[in-house]
């Protein structure tokens, strides 16, 4: 018994050393397997949009509920790092993760206007392979770098009956790198890198902001680390263009150059895309003195400036992160679920290797499953195994033990019944003699009479006819000292010259009982 436990024992402490690893690395899967599997509901989970430029951070959390998108958390972050930590990843990605540890989960980031190249451009088609070449094509007119060094995403702004409205970006490869690394160390999960112009323009088209007229008119949304120009006609953009900071330059000195970007703006559109009057610019700030520039603006375009606080809109980040839950640049494809072209900067080799390793991850934790329940199954097999062989040998064990005294046991009570059966005189060889001898018809006479003690009586006789023969075993049927009649054949003879029949039957005694 002692040595059966032990090795038992043994096994157990195996077999719970390898559940609990199974355990630890089932818990790592299944936390990838979540994300795997809400990886296509993404708009059912809180997301986040997040802005990094110079060393503001600054994230909006937003998730879709019943009443439509709604807003979890918002927060702004000025970091503390230099230079040299802003132009490392790994030092960045630390800095954010030290003063930042509640920015988590799926992130869409939006890339600064000011690293991007943005076209907007009239296509004759709607087809996405037609498209892909159009776009390349157009990126080779405007891109300043090799085609290898830039990533390059595309949005629908516009359908007609002839073709749509697409807007191209472009970006180096490095600042999509410098991206994932800050991310990755970060702890964060980077689902798409965004356009920051696209955030800024959902965020305008959720407060009523945009122009909706046939004239054209200009967006300037401008802040001290820079600004973005767009043009604006019946109510989608027609071109976009990144304006600097003020860096380094006195309020006069900026007020001329946003004047001769925008007179440069004005001039490459109207040579794109023809002629058309300027309704007016809606100037948004934040962190400037606007007056200045804005009575510049007005003298240098002899229209109608309209000053905005950007403080009174949502974050940038807010849109962002919307354009994450519900990206369509177009109502109608909004409302119809479809699925256009949207800028999405995040190179497809990545996506691959996401889709790679989520499906090694799925084949991983199917073998661990596997594993687990044939170990499982196993472990149970051997278990009940060696537990039913240990019961087998006991009662071997004891059987062998209660072998001698049952065998005496059996010998006893087979002399105590053959003794009892002796001393018991009901049924006995006279008794039996007397009732057959009341039973016997006249005719009939016994030849022979043989007794067996608790058994049975054989009796032979013989008679003139059968039929006293056949009425002495319906008496003796009826007789309660015999349990049953077993008649025998009856045979015809000669007995000194005359026939006679002649016969056997077996009168079986009731079995005694011990």
């Amino acid at each position: 018994m002692k040595p059966f436990l032990s090795s038992l024992r043994l096994l157990w402490n195996r077999f719970s050393g390898q559940l609990r690893d199974l355990s630890r690395q089932g818990g790592v899967l299944w936390a990838a397997l979540m994300k795997d599997m809400f990886q296509g509901r993404i708009n059912r989970e809180p997301v986040t949009g997040l802005r990094l430029r110079q060393n503001v951070l600054e994230w909006t959390t937003v998730h879709e509920g019943k009443n439509g998108i709604e807003t979890l958390a918002t927060r702004q972050m000025i970091l503390e790092a230099d230079d040299a930590v802003l132009s490392d990843p790994e030092k960045l990605a630390a800095e954010i993760r030290r003063q930042c540890p509640d920015l988590c989960g799926p992130v869409s980031l939006g890339l600064s206007s000011e690293h991007i190249l943005l076209r907007v451009v009239d296509l004759p088609s709607t087809d996405r392979d037609e498209m892909a070449g159009m776009i390349k094509l157009q990126l080779d007119k405007f891109s300043p770098f090799p085609e290898d060094r830039m990533a390059v995403s595309h949005e629908v702004l516009q359908t007609t009956a002839s073709g749509c409205r697409v807007l191209i970006v472009a970006v180096q490869k490095e600042a999509i790198d410098f991206s994932k690394v800050v991310c990755q160390k970060a702890g964060l999960e980077l689902r798409r890198i965004d356009a920051d112009v696209l955030g800024w323009w959902r965020v305008l088209a959720d407060q009523g902001a945009i122009p909706a007229g046939a004239a054209r008119r200009i967006l300037l949304l401008l802040e001290e680390a820079g600004g973005i120009l767009i043009a604006v006609q019946q109510g989608v953009p027609v071109a976009m263009k990144a304006v600097g900071s003020s860096h380094g330059l006195s309020p006069e000195e900026y007020a001329a150059e946003i004047s001769h970007e925008l007179d440069a703006f004005t001039l490459a559109l109207d040579l794109e895309q023809g002629v058309v009057p300027v309704n007016g610019l809606d100037f948004w700030y934040r962190d400037l003195a606007p007056e200045s520039l804005a009575e510049r603006l007005r003298g240098e375009m002899g229209q109608e400036v309209q000053v905005h606080n950007l403080d009174d809109l949502p974050s940038l980040s807010a849109g962002v992160a919307r354009r994450m839950l519900n990206p369509p640049f177009e109502a109608l494809l909004a409302r119809n679920r479809e699925a256009p072209s949207v800028v999405d900067l995040v190179p497809a080799a990545w996506r691959i290797a996401e889709d790679s390793l989520r499906v090694k991850r799925r084949l991983v934790a199917a073998s661990i499953l596997v594993v687990g329940l044939w170990l499982i199954v196993g472990v149970g097999f051997l278990g009940g195994y060696s537990w039913e062989r240990h019961r087998l040998t006991t009662l071997e064990q004891r059987m062998t033990a209660l072998q001698k005294p049952a065998d005496n046991v059996r010998t006893m009570q087979r002399r105590a019944r053959a003794f009892e059966q002796y001393l018991n005189r009901k049924r006995s060889s006279l008794e039996c003699l007397r009732e057959v001898s009341q039973l016997l018809p006249a005719d009939v006479s016994i030849t022979a009479f043989q007794f067996k003690k608790g058994k049975s009586v054989i009796l032979r006789g013989e008679a003139l006819t059968v039929n006293p023969i056949y009425d002495f075993k319906q008496a003796l049927d009826k007789s309660s000292l015999f349990h049953k009649i077993d008649m025998g054949s009856t045979q015809p003879g000669k007995r000194k010259g005359a026939t006679i029949q002649t016969f056997q039957m077996t009168l079986h005694l009731p079995e005694e009982q011990p």
